[in-house]
């Protein structure tokens, strides 16, 4: 049976967080006391809060807007663990600086965009081959043709670069989303 540490005042809801909407559909995403988490697309942290109580490694929270941005580093203050990087996810290269070297074990993207897979690729080169990615799949994002035929062509071009493990349909709390969990390939 997965276990979560949940505090009695404070919930994770299913329809504000991805991940949380994840774990409800039966999904593993367990979380060792050592992993350090790569966050693509952290928004102003809720989840990433959160996250950042079920490990003492480091959660890179990247983020592009600066209101979001201002919002990580006054959660930073509060949560030790947390490395806000203001960032657009696709530059790699600052990233990579602002990681320190630190090995990630879990790289988690979460960004409403056209090129999401393409990011998600990109930023795979962040992270070695054992690293576990779950990956949020926003289909609407890409098209707005049928969500199943988005899914479709997004994992033909996945399995050039991962193998997925495992693929969910985040209905009821997220319309028009899934969530994958992968690895490299």
């Amino acid at each position: 049976m997965k276990t979560r540490s949940k505090s009695k005042t404070e919930e994770w809801n299913p329809y504000t967080s991805k991940w949380e909407a994840a774990f409800e559909k039966g999904l593993d995403l367990t979380v060792n006391k050592t992993d350090n988490i790569l966050y693509l697309g952290a928004s102003s942290g809720t989840t990433v809060n959160r996250v950042s109580k079920l490990t003492k490694g480091i959660i890179f929270a990247v983020e592009n807007s600066p209101q979001m941005a201002i919002n990580l580093v006054r959660l930073s203050k509060k949560r030790q663990n947390i490395a806000p990087i203001f960032s657009d996810a696709r530059d790699v290269v600052f990233i990579t600086k602002a990681l320190f070297n630190k090995k990630i074990n879990i790289l988690f993207q979460d960004i409403p965009s056209r090129d999401q897979v393409e990011i998600l690729i990109n930023a795979s080169k962040l992270v070695s081959k054992e690293c576990r990615i779950f990956f949020s799949l926003k289909t609407q994002s890409i098209s707005q043709q049928n969500p199943k035929k988005t899914l479709q062509e997004v994992m033909e071009k996945l399995k050039t670069c991962f193998k997925i493990i495992l693929v969910k349909n985040l209905e009821p709390f997220h319309k028009k989303h899934y969530f994958l969990i992968l690895r490299g390939s």
